[in-house]
């Protein structure tokens, strides 16, 4: 398909090749007025492990009817081994093939187009898409400030866990405040993708510090798990003394620095 490869390069990946049959079945209905590629595909960032998000753009009259096929579109490809059906955003198919390519299609309308992210345009037949113009994928002032608000009331809840021997419930509230750390680092490093934390964070930060929080998640166990709390607790201090000088005033810092010094004493 002509199409295909001027954007994919005649490369016979199974996802690429799941794109090209896929995109061939939809596109022999004539029911779609676009199809596109997001997620790490679209910005050349994808590797043999990544996923498929493929985006059907529909008109209103052909909605139910497409809804209806998206299974056989898929099915073309391959025989799915599991497939479930999501409505987050729009209708969305999240299947998984006999070869474990996970590919998710979704189907929107064209005044419903998400404006984030890269895309890669496989068929646009009245150029809808001239128009889109990527957001970054990035997290507000505001948002890194009610992150360290919750990190600070976090610990509060931690303490509690941590002094009952809950410890299950601690490393639950662990990886809650590493979710929290990470978007604080990549606002820092990679704003304009901040809203991906954790997702191949080591490819936008210092070695160092992805080795400091590899150590750090080392120890993210029932018998360490204060320990781990402790140094993720300084490594997020330290980044907060990085931010502008705009967010750090407005922080609650009274309450953060409560709570830092509860984690800190904390036996």
């Amino acid at each position: 398909m002509e199409v295909m490869q001027n954007v994919f390069g005649g490369t016979i990946m199974k996802r690429y090749d799941a794109i090209d049959k896929i995109s061939s079945e939809i596109l022999k209905d004539n029911l779609i007025e676009a199809l596109f590629l997001k997620g790490s595909i679209a910005r050349n960032e994808d590797d043999e492990y990544s996923d498929v998000d493929m985006y059907a753009v529909v008109t209103t009259e052909n909605l139910d009817i497409f809804l209806t096929k998206r299974i056989q579109y898929m099915e073309k490809y391959m025989p799915l081994i599991f497939w479930t059906e999501e409505n987050f955003i729009c209708p969305q198919i999240v299947g998984v093939f006999e070869n474990t390519l996970h590919f998710d299609l979704y189907t929107i309308c064209q005044k419903n187009i998400p404006q984030t992210d890269d895309i890669k345009i496989i068929y646009d037949k009245n150029s809808i898409l001239r128009t889109y113009r990527k957001e970054p994928l990035s997290i507000s002032s505001s948002m890194i400030i009610d992150e360290i608000n919750e990190f600070s009331f976090t610990i509060l809840e931690f303490e509690a866990a941590y002094h009952r021997k809950d410890f299950l419930w601690a490393i639950r509230l662990f990886y809650a405040q590493l979710t929290r750390a990470s978007l604080i680092t990549r606002f820092i490093h990679d704003k304009n993708n901040s809203k991906l934390g954790l997702k191949r964070l080591y490819k936008f930060i210092p070695k160092e510090l992805y080795h400091e929080y590899l150590s750090i998640m080392e120890n993210a166990t029932p018998s360490n798990i204060l320990f781990a709390m402790k140094k993720l607790t300084d490594l997020v201090n330290k980044m907060i003394e990085e931010l502008p000088e705009t967010i750090i005033k407005q922080i609650n810092k009274k309450f953060y620095d409560l709570m830092y010094g509860k984690i800190i004493d904390l036996k």
